[in-house]
């Protein structure tokens, strides 16, 4: 892809400065007033006919619904607002990351698989929204265990990150989504540079704090891996992503178990599955099943 600014929406349109707060406000750890707000200012952008905002609204809010646990109504959301975005409209690739994010979290995978595929069927447009794209399909590549494919998009979404000035995605934890395929490929040195950057920047929200100190522990001794995931435990459940904090959650459960402390890993152990089978998140569900069941 030529190395060039990607092509951002209109900036003086006046719902641009409304999205961006509705954004800041989702990064700083507030998905319910987000999602509370994105639902208003997308019938106020329906109403007044302006369907790239009320596509890119309802994507915000999905994402927002994402991090409550409500993925069924994210999946909602989201489809909605695909449909709200037509082929011309700026910033309809969002709409579709989040509907991919949602069925990843669902364990849809074949029909994630279809909605990328569709809405790229050729080659990548240079458009601000293949960021949450690229970061959606690589999220959904590690999903399906595909930890190469997952590296390459994450990567891709740092190199043209960089490459912007003031758009709306460019505080996107590329680096925690690579460390997380790097890990599956057995690269941990590597990973950890990667989550250690991710960890000292300046504006760095609790969602993705949380969410590189949950892949610190991985990097680290097995001693000290349960209390960096009750720092990240706590980070996640102040920035209300339940999901991410179920995964927070199970970790630390395996990292109790493995020091031998099997009866406080089961109790967390516990916590964990009711938070990820109260959001209907199969995958993470399933994983833990077993054990709980036990």
């Amino acid at each position: 892809m030529p190395r060039h600014v990607l092509t951002p929406p209109c900036p003086t349109d006046p719902f641009e400065s409304r999205l961006r707060t509705a954004l800041r406000l989702l990064l700083t750890g507030h998905p319910q007033r987000t999602a509370e707000r994105c639902a208003r200012l997308r019938t106020r952008a329906a109403a007044t006919g302006a369907r790239r905002w009320q596509a890119a609204f309802g994507a915000l809010r999905a994402e927002a619904l994402l991090c409550l646990g409500d993925l069924a109504a994210a999946e909602r959301e989201a489809a909605t607002a695909v449909q709200a975005a037509d082929r011309d409209t700026p910033l309809r690739l969002w709409p579709v990351a989040a509907l991919v994010e949602a069925l990843t979290e669902l364990g849809h995978h074949d029909e994630a698989d279809r909605r990328l595929r569709r809405a790229v069927p050729g080659p990548l447009p240079l458009t601000e929204d293949v960021l949450p794209y690229l970061r959606a399909r690589s999220r959904h590549f590690l999903a399906v265990r595909c930890p190469q494919e997952a590296l390459a998009d994450a990567l891709h979404v740092g190199e043209l990150a960089a490459l912007q000035k003031g758009g709306l995605f460019t505080e996107m934890p590329w680096r925690t989504d690579a460390a997380q395929a790097l890990l599956h490929l057995g690269r941990p040195d590597r990973a950890a540079e990667l989550i250690d950057a991710q960890l000292t920047e300046a504006t760095l929200g609790p969602r993705p704090r949380g969410i590189a100190l949950r892949l610190r522990a991985a990097v680290e001794a097995p001693a000290g891996r349960p209390a960096t995931l009750a720092l990240a435990a706590a980070e996640l459940r102040a920035a209300g992503d339940r999901p991410e904090h179920a995964r927070a959650l199970a970790d630390m459960a395996d990292a109790l178990r493995a020091l031998g402390d099997d009866s406080t890993s089961e109790a967390v152990l516990h916590r964990a599955w009711g938070l990820a089978a109260d959001c209907g998140a199969v995958p993470l569900c399933e994983r833990l099943l077993p054990t709980t069941v036990a």
